[in-house]
């Protein structure tokens, strides 16, 4: 017999938990951050002989003629179950109307098709997954491409079969290997930001959102998540001293300067040694490009003193299966210092040294034509795309819903 219920978070824990669609986005740590936003949330699911086969963090918010629901990475149950999935969605919908609901928008954390880096498909697409929602009465809002709060297209790395840090770097391209080894070189130091700290991050945000022209969350956002996350959101920073970094800059100038002396003085001996002058003209090289840099770097140093200064940063989130690198932020004058690189590179040998087996890199905008840098870089660690579904809703009162409709165009005709 199988039948809808409400669940106790007990049991809503215990079964998503066993779940292979698990997400940060159906999770207790969610659940309390929705909480903190405002929302009504409950939990419910579907049991069969009294065992919980399908389960969903249910939250609501009060909308004109009644609630707005959301289902916000899914249901956790199998996908591929039409029995079960039809008669949730019925059972839900009913049990939603009973209780003053208007309609539900549920974005599905679940693999439509699944792509190589460069978007080439690979396998065939869920469409028996997709019309399994569709003939249930969900209504889809498109196979959309772009950025998202709700990504459609996220980028992963699967690290299973990743024994170390050393292998991890193999794995990455040339650039990325560069990147890394070069940022290592400055000096820089990645380290979690304390609460008390946040404004930092979202001054950092705040400056990327700027320039690349897109809305940041609120520093109540990041509080309210740090809160209701605790440990498992990690607000990452990478930072650097420049009198520190001058200092080291320096002793490699002096160190080279000796090296061209004894160059000098074995070139009197034999001027025409190849060797030696190919040694010469790379030494003189390297001395130029550390002399360019002390000057950049202390005119970095007048704008900061000998405080640690941060050069980017990022909100990742930590569970039992990923880690999701979820928000960013780099101050464009310090880009030629690679930190996004190093951080990147440091969270996923901490995910390889806690045993995760799923790096997500999240969000891309699903154009693979070389307009999208994010994925550029993205695609520097290697790893693939995942088409989900998108969004779909589900109207619980037509009547309703069509005169909410025109009242918010309404609305709309008259702010504009």
């Amino acid at each position: 017999m199988m039948n809808f219920t409400t669940l106790t978070q007990e049991e809503f824990l215990e079964y998503s938990l066993k779940n292979t669609g698990y997400n940060f986005m159906q999770s207790l740590q969610m659940k309390t951050l929705r909480e903190k936003r405002g929302w009504q949330v409950e939990f419910v699911g579907m049991k069969e002989n009294g065992k919980v086969v399908l389960s969903t963090l249910l939250a609501k918010m009060p909308a004109k003629l009644g609630y707005y629901y959301e289902i916000d990475g899914g249901f956790l149950g199998d996908y591929t179950n039409k029995q079960l999935v039809t008669t949730f969605i019925h059972s839900l919908k009913e049990y939603m109307k009973n209780n003053g609901g208007l309609y539900l928008s549920m974005t599905p954390d679940f693999v439509y098709q699944q792509r190589t880096w460069s978007g080439e498909t690979i396998g065939e697409a869920q469409k028996e997954v997709f019309q399994t929602l569709t003939q249930a009465g969900m209504v889809h809002q498109g196979f959309d491409i772009g950025f998202s709060a709700k990504p459609r297209w996220i980028f992963v790395k699967d690290l299973s079969m990743i024994a170390d840090e050393k292998s991890l770097q193999k794995t990455y391209q040339k650039d990325a290997q560069y990147s890394v080894k070069r940022s290592k070189g400055f000096g820089i130091t990645i380290r979690n930001l304390a609460y008390e700290e946040l404004s930092l991050f979202k001054t950092l945000t705040e400056h990327t959102a700027k320039r690349r022209g897109f809305e940041d969350k609120t520093l109540e956002y990041y509080q309210q998540a740090y809160q209701s996350f605790g440990e498992d959101a990690k607000f990452v920073v990478a930072e650097i001293n420049f009198a520190t970094y001058i200092a080291s800059l320096e002793k490699k100038v002096q160190e080279l300067e000796q090296k061209l002396i004894r160059i000098a003085r074995n070139l009197e001996k034999t001027p025409n040694s190849s060797k030696m002058l190919n040694q010469q003209r790379e030494f003189q090289e390297q001395l130029q490009t550390q002399e360019k840099r002390i000057k950049e770097a202390q005119g970095f140093k007048e704008e900061s003193g000998d405080q640690e200064v941060i050069l980017a940063g990022g909100l990742f989130i930590f569970n039992h299966q990923e880690v999701i690198y979820l928000f960013s932020g780099t101050y464009d004058k310090y880009k030629n210092f690679y930190a996004p690189f190093l951080i990147q590179d440091t969270m996923m040998t901490l995910a390889l040294e806690k045993g995760i087996k799923r790096y997500n890199f999240f969000g891309i905008n699903g154009q693979f034509d070389g307009s999208d840098g994010v994925l550029k870089f993205k695609q520097s660690f290697t790893g693939q795309v995942e088409e989900k579904m998108g969004t779909f809703n589900l109207i619980v009162s037509p009547l309703k819903y069509k005169l909410y409709q025109l009242m918010h165009q309404t609305l709309g005709k008259l702010r504009g």
